[in-house]
């Protein structure tokens, strides 16, 4: 995968592209989906109303983590290409990969860890992706299966495939009422959330990149959506929590599926 910052290849600074940890891949971040902003539903006593129309719906920003080393032929060399490179990442605008590019400011701390006996530096440099564009989602409805959002199979689709259930048969909590008397009603319940361990396998990077970024847009449609598990009752849910998402091969995404359950 080959990146430039303001289209200026990263190769221009003598700098190289190293495996972010525990991924394979130099750009963290690259398949997550931000998180809501601003509140997502409201208590009422009886029951809770979720906020999913449309004009409900704001995602915050994401971050996007560039992992490169630089080698200088000396520490003198090594602290000008570095100094050149932190530049360049501070005054960025726009971070381009060969899947995207995407509006950026440089807000966090670069980290550098430096070896000097080697004239080499590892650098950690975050970039703040201010405002994401959801994909057009373009990938048919199958229509049928057993593990389905709305009208989508997830595994026929998106190339799915669920590892571990978190919580998925639990019951919520009682919506406590607002008295001072003893309150003994127990049938109006809370939502609650549950969480599934996820791979997607793709061709390659950009295949994986296409149905994370379609299924990302799908999560984030307004209304309240129907998640249907193998063996198990359809439920109504709504996410909120974005994804934070693994890059574990060229063929292989890991990630957790978080969802709110409204019933079941």
């Amino acid at each position: 995968m080959n990146y430039k910052i303001d289209n200026v290849s990263l190769r221009e600074f003598g700098v190289y592209p190293t495996n972010a940890s525990g991924e394979k891949i130099a750009l963290s971040g690259l398949f997550d989906l931000p998180k809501r902003k601003g509140t997502t539903e409201y208590d009422w006593g009886t029951s809770i109303e979720p906020f999913v129309d449309a004009s409900d719906i704001e995602l915050d920003g994401r971050s996007l983590t560039l992992n490169v080393a630089i080698k200088g032929s000396s520490l003198a060399d090594l602290h000008t290409k570095l100094a050149a490179f932190k530049g360049a990442c501070i005054a960025c605008k726009k971070l381009w990969t060969e899947v995207g590019e995407f509006d950026v400011i440089q807000k966090d701390e670069i980290a550098v860890t430096e070896y000097p006996f080697n004239c080499v530096a590892v650098i950690k440099a975050p970039f703040w992706e201010y405002s994401y564009v959801p994909a057009s989602i373009t990938i048919p409805a199958s229509g049928n299966g057993e593990y389905m959002l709305d009208s989508y199979n997830l595994a026929k689709d998106f190339g799915l495939h669920i590892t571990s259930f978190r919580n998925v048969n639990s019951t919520p909590k009682r919506v406590e009422g607002n008295t001072t008397l003893l309150y003994k009603e127990t049938s109006h319940r809370s939502y609650y959330d549950f969480s599934q361990q996820c791979n997607m396998v793709g061709n390659d990077i950009y295949d994986l990149y296409n149905k994370m970024h379609q299924l990302n847009s799908l999560l984030i449609t307004p209304g309240l959506h129907t998640l249907t598990l193998p063996g198990n009752t359809a439920r109504s849910v709504y996410f909120k929590d974005g994804t934070t998402v693994t890059y574990l091969s060229s063929r292989v995404l890991r990630f957790d599926l978080k969802c709110r359950v409204i019933n079941g």
